[in-house]
C-alpha cells in the first residue's frame, strides 16, 4: 500500500521522479492499463482516482495511479478527507497512489497530520521538489551548481550568475541549456577523461536568451543602477509584459524594502511583527532584504516609492508606458 506524496514547484524534477516509479514498478507489458495520470481540479477525476487505486493491477507487475493538483492536504474538502481515511488501508499492497502538489502540504488541515502519522508508520512516503525562490540568489546559485554537477559539469568563475540572469529558477531550461553546454563542452575537449569546466565565455557562446523579472529591476533599483533598471523594465514590456501590472509588482518589493528599512533602523527584532506590517509570509526572506537595503538610505526607498505610484497614476492616464518610467525614474540616479 505505497502511499507517495510529491510536492514542489519544481514540476520537471518531480515528473522525473514519478516516471522513475512508473518505470520501477509497472510492467512495460501492461503500462497503457496500469498507468492513469488524474486531475485533482476535477472532482469526477478525483473520485476515478480513488476506484482505481482499489483495483488491482491486470497482468504482472504494479499499478500507478497519479493523482496530479492533489487536493487533499491542501483545502478542507471533508468529503474527499473522510473517503480517503476510509480508503487508504485498503489499497493493494501492489497498487502505487501518488499525490501530488506544487503547493506543501498545509500541516494545519487534520488529514496532513493523520499522513504524517502514516510516514512514520512507514506507510506512506513524502519527497519534497521546492525550487529555490527567485529573491534568493545564493540558494539559486546552489541549486544550479548541485544540477551541474548531477549532469558533470563543473562552473567556472562567473558562470553561475550568468546562467542564472539566463534562466532564471526555471527547471526545466536550466536542464536543457546545460545539456546543450554539456554537448558543446564534450566536442571541444578530446581527451575524454578531463573535466568538464563550464567558463563564463562558454555560458555567453551558450545561452544567449535574456531573462528578466521584477526582483532584478529592484535589485538595480536599490543600488542606484537606474540606467540597468529601465533596459530590464524596456525588455519586459517589448515581451508583453503589461505596464500596470509591472509597476504594481515594483510598487509591492519597494513597499516591502522600505518597511524592512524603517523598522530595522527604529530596531525592531520581532520577525513576526515586521512580517506582518510588511505583509512577508517568509521570515528567511527579511534577513535577505536587511542585506539588499544596508546600503540604501531610507530618504531614496520613500522617494522612489513616491515615483513608482506617480508612475501608476501616469499609466492609468493612457500615457506611453517606457516613457513614463523614464520621467519618473531617471531624476533618481
Amino acid at each position: 500500500m505505497p502511499i507517495h506524496i510529491i510536492w514542489g514547484d519544481d514540476l520537471n524534477a518531480s515528473n522525473k521522479f514519478i516516471q522513475k516509479i512508473v518505470d520501477q514498478k509497472v510492467s512495460k507489458t501492461w503500462g497503457e492499463i496500469n498507468v492513469s495520470y488524474l486531475n485533482g481540479d476535477d472532482d469526477n477525476q478525483i473520485k476515478k482516482a480513488f476506484d482505481e487505486i482499489l483495483t488491482p493491477p491486470l497482468g504482472d507487475g504494479s499499478r500507478v495511479v497519479v493523482l496530479k493538483n492533489n487536493p487533499i492536504f491542501t483545502n478542507k474538502n471533508e468529503e474527499i478527507i473522510i473517503k480517503f481515511e476510509k480508503i487508504y488501508q485498503i489499497i493493494p499492497s501492489n497498487t502505487y497512489f501518488i499525490l501530488q502538489n506544487a503547493k506543501k502540504p498545509d500541516t494545519r488541515l487534520k488529514i496532513t497530520k493523520f499522513v504524517r502519522n502514516l510516514i512514520k508508520k512507514d506507510l506512506a512516503i513524502e519527497n519534497s521538489f521546492p525550487l529555490p525562490d527567485i529573491w534568493d540568489y545564493e540558494s539559486q546559485k546552489k541549486y544550479l551548481e548541485a544540477t551541474a554537477n548531477s549532469m558533470n559539469i563543473n562552473l567556472g568563475k562567473g558562470a553561475a550568475e550568468l546562467i542564472i540572469n539566463s534562466v532564471g529558477n526555471d527547471s526545466f531550461k536550466l536542464r536543457s541549456e546545460l545539456a546543450k553546454a554539456k554537448i558543446y563542452l564534450d566536442a571541444i575537449n578530446s581527451n575524454e577523461n578531463k573535466e568538464l569546466i563550464l567558463k563564463s565565455d562558454d555560458v555567453k557562446k551558450i545561452f544567449n536568451d535574456h531573462q528578466s523579472n521584477i526582483f532584478k529591476i529592484v535589485d538595480h533599483l536599490l543600488q542606484k543602477n537606474i540606467k540597468e533598471g529601465l533596459l530590464e523594465i524596456d525588455y519586459l514590456l517589448k515581451k508583453g509584459e503589461p505596464a500596470l501590472r509591472l509597476n504594481a509588482g515594483l510598487i509591492s518589493q519597494i513597499r516591502m524594502h522600505t518597511i524592512v528599512k524603517l523598522l530595522n533602523q527604529s530596531g525592531e527584532k520581532d520577525l513576526s511583527k515586521i512580517c506582518k506590517i510588511a505583509n512577508i509570509s517568509n521570515p528567511k526572506r527579511i534577513f535577505f532584504i536587511r542585506k539588499k537595503v544596508t546600503h540604501t538610505s531610507s530618504v531614496f526607498l520613500i522617494n522612489l516609492m513616491s515615483n513608482l505610484l506617480d508612475i501608476d497614476s501616469s499609466l492609468k492616464k493612457g500615457n506611453n508606458p517606457i516613457n513614463v518610467f523614464i520621467e519618473n525614474l531617471v531624476n533618481l540616479s
